[in-house]
């Protein structure tokens, strides 16, 4: 069925079909699709890599159609069809490369949202850990609403918050992308500053509990961001720092028409 002769295509019209919101036929072609490649033997590096990306693919829409153990089961077997995967390139000398880091950073994120959704703050909690070491904002922002929407209270929140103000210090400039502000970390993973000015203020309600140091710290964080945000709308401030840092580190050190008239 959906011409599974040929699974390159078959994943590239699934993708077609999530796109344009036809997600039960997608699931259903995510579904053969994994179940024929994990039926094969010995697959070759290119097979088990195109296996990856159709787990990869059925667990994000198993999310994206509410069906969270579903989602987790084949989010399981991602891992596990990931690591033999690694072992793969490693035979052949393949090295990881930052797409690689990325792609595994973006798989804890969705398995982390899943179990968010059920309810299971340590398990979700546990999958944004990993993301949460690279200094992703959103991962802070979600492991930190897991204590709102499973403790109701931010008490034992207090380290996480201590974590995601550190991070927003040593993220920044804000950065301007079609009338949106984000915020990039490491592996230029964005976030969307509304998303985080909306989470804190939520946070720093006293009937939450956050503790009161971490709130005015992060309170301080936005009043600071908020400040670059107008700099940038009144033209004051780059609109894209990062992107202006890079080509500046591409000028020239040296002023060579100064240089070429002292010489003379």
């Amino acid at each position: 069925m959906f011409g599974m002769d040929d699974p390159v295509k078959v994943l590239n019209q699934l993708r077609h079909y999530v796109s344009d919101g036809r997600l039960e036929i997608a699931e259903v072609m995510a579904e053969e699709l994994t179940n024929l490649l994990l039926s094969e033997k010995n697959r070759t590096i290119d097979r088990q890599e195109l296996l990856v990306l159709a787990l990869r693919d059925h667990a994000n829409i198993l999310e994206i159609r509410l069906k969270w153990k579903s989602s987790i089961k084949v989010a399981n077997r991602l891992s596990k069809e990931k690591k033999s995967l690694i072992s793969l390139r490693a035979k052949n000398k393949i090295v990881q490369t930052q797409e690689d880091l990325v792609l595994n950073l973006q798989d804890h994120m969705q398995k982390g949202r899943v179990f968010l959704q059920m309810g299971k703050m340590g398990k979700a909690i546990t999958c944004f850990s990993y993301p949460v070491k690279t200094g992703y904002i959103e991962a802070f922002l979600l492991s930190i609403e897991a204590h709102v929407q499973c403790k109701g209270s931010l008490k034992k929140a207090t380290k996480l918050a201590k974590s995601l103000n550190n991070s927003l210090g040593e993220c920044g400039p804000l950065s301007r992308e079609n009338n949106e502000f984000y915020l990039y970390s490491q592996f230029d993973q964005k976030t969307s500053y509304e998303k985080i000015s909306t989470s804190i203020q939520k946070w720093l309600q006293p009937s939450l509990n956050l503790n009161t140091q971490v709130a005015a710290n992060l309170a301080q964080k936005l009043e600071s961001f908020n400040s670059q945000k107008e700099a940038i709308e009144r033209g004051e401030q780059a609109a894209n720092a990062r992107l202006q840092s890079a080509i500046d580190s591409l000028q020239p050190a040296i002023d060579y028409h100064e240089y070429s008239q002292s010489s003379r």
